[in-house]
């Protein structure tokens, strides 16, 4: 992504990203390939999951309040959001559910793609360690 549509996410979730997540950006913002490829954390809707979240919130009556600095980052089926406070270069993610239940992440942005990065090539080792068997 560029800077002005980096500035546009900041802008429509109220926020001033970190840096970590920036360089995420600028690198991934668009496409991931097939990493979270059932997630949503690109471009495209990235502006509106704050939006999205605090309304799931409210329709389904929870008892919690995301922090106005928060960011949220990435979302899967409607159900689970991603988020981090923008109070630091590398910060800690955080998962709420539609619930309003709220469980520490990562202990940072960069671990929680680590993390991700390694779980999807462990997935990929197995499917093609899987393939190969089969052919044997």
């Amino acid at each position: 992504m560029s800077d002005g549509e980096i500035e546009e996410v900041e802008e429509c979730q109220a926020v001033k990203l970190p840096v970590r997540y920036k360089l995420f950006l600028k690198e991934c913002g668009r496409s991931a390939w097939r990493l979270l490829y059932d997630f949503d954390f690109l471009s495209a809707v990235i502006k509106d999951l704050k939006q999205k979240l605090e309304d799931v919130i409210e329709e389904d009556g929870a008892y919690f309040h995301l922090p106005d600095n928060a960011f949220v980052f990435a979302a899967y089926q409607g159900a689970q959001y991603h988020y981090f406070v923008c109070d630091q270069d590398d910060p800690p993610t955080f998962r709420v559910y539609d619930d309003g239940t709220v469980e520490p992440g990562a202990g940072s942005f960069s671990q929680y793609m680590e993390e991700t990065i390694e779980d999807y090539g462990a997935i990929v080792s197995r499917r093609h360690s899987h393939e190969l068997g089969e052919g044997s």
